[in-house]
């Protein structure tokens, strides 16, 4: 009975023995490191991720780092700030070196002035916002596109009149009297009027903060200036896009005021009708958006036409507009692509309907009581 006894103590310890072995086994020791694949200089706290894992680790001062990982780990993913993420495949060797590039980020080539630098070259403040990071929704008004999107930048409209425009406000207020609003540059146009620009037409804002990236347009850039291109053709078949977008606006909540009924039992004087002046002035503003385009071209040069039709209508009744925007853009190149001739032609038609802008304010102020006698408006109920 011992001798079976120490039998199985003896295998269980080798059991023992050979599962720690292949533990061991099963793990492996990385070690390299992480440079600039241009400047060669070490990348400090690059991320280095067993791909499709949470296990990783990061680089020491030097770059270097040390991760281990399982036996069976086919591949490393390397992250850093600034640069594009690299994928490296396992080999037999435990030494992994890998040189990161610059991500595409900082090779993207964004307006600045009347000229066009590579976002690493950029020293002053600018901003970029593409066509895909604008904001979404019932958006009738190109500052609506980048409103909350850029540090620094605020961007409001007092009210709910459709026609009233937004308040753009980059760097403050520079001298007080004045003008407030940054300069708009339209394609290298400067001084154009945000309202004559539909927001589908847009490929990117480039918002230029600091007076030296703002410097080459003098004291109009003064309160910061607002670069726009418009959407051009590519070469590729013709392209048709077609969006339509309908919306509707109400008033959330209303100011509490006295019924007929409680203005009465306070003293008031009977005129002989019960009127909610409120729901009288006020409507439902439904709202649509068609825009159409058509794009394309060949290697040598490409177009795009738009038409863009808005049909607006604000909460207080005859307030709102209807707007048609044209945009043709041409752009062809000649002598080797040498000479490269652009034509943008543009036209714009708005109507627009500002009704009473106090209304609001005198419907709360008027005797609830009152009849509503003005022409084109349904009567009011009378008390019985």
């Amino acid at each position: 009975m011992k001798i079976v006894n120490t039998i199985t103590k003896s295998a269980l310890l080798l059991l023992a023995m050979v599962l720690m072995c292949g533990t061991v086994l099963a793990q492996r020791t990385i070690t390299g490191s992480v440079t600039d694949a241009e400047s060669k200089e070490p990348l400090i706290g690059a991320s280095i991720l067993v791909t499709g894992t949470v296990k990783g680790t990061l680089t020491d001062v030097d770059g270097n780092y040390t991760l281990s990982l399982p036996a069976d780990a086919k591949m490393l993913t390397i992250t850093y700030t600034g640069y594009a993420a690299e994928n490296v495949t396992l080999g037999a060797s435990n030494v992994v070196n890998i040189a990161l590039r610059p991500g595409s980020m900082l090779d993207e080539v964004v307006v600045v002035g009347y000229g066009t630098l590579k976002q690493r070259e950029v020293s002053s403040a600018v901003t970029t916002v593409k066509a895909e990071d604008f904001n979404r929704g019932n958006i009738n008004d190109p500052a609506q596109l980048i409103q909350g999107k850029v540090a620094g930048l605020v961007i409001a409209r007092a009210g709910g009149d459709p026609n009233g425009g937004f308040d753009i406000r980059l760097r403050g207020i520079a001298t007080a009297g004045q003008a407030s609003q940054p300069l708009v540059v339209v394609d290298g146009v400067p001084g154009v009027d945000l309202k004559t620009i539909d927001p589908n037409d847009i490929a990117t804002m480039d918002i230029l903060k600091d007076g030296s990236a703002a410097a080459i347009y003098g004291t109009r850039g003064t309160n910061g200036v607002i670069l726009i291109s418009t959407k051009k053709g590519a070469a590729g078949q013709a392209t048709v896009e077609y969006n339509v977008q309908v919306a509707s606006e109400s008033i959330a909540k209303n100011v509490d005021i006295m019924t007929a009924a409680e203005y009465l039992a306070a003293g008031g004087t009977d005129k002989g009708a019960n009127t909610d002046w409120t729901n009288e002035i006020s409507q439902n503003g439904v709202s649509q958006a068609h825009s159409l385009a058509v794009s394309g071209g060949m290697r040598s040069g490409g177009y795009r036409i738009s038409a863009n039709y808005r049909d607006v209508n604000g909460v207080l009744r005859n307030t709102g507009f209807k707007n048609l925007n044209l945009r043709m853009n041409l752009n062809q190149k000649a002598m080797n692509d040498r000479l490269t001739v652009n034509l943008d032609l543009m036209g714009n038609r708005r109507n627009a309907s500002y009704g009473f802008q106090e209304a609001f304010r005198y419907a709360n102020l008027t005797n609830p009581t009152l009849a509503v006698t003005g022409a084109g408006i349904n009567p009011t109920r009378h008390a019985g």
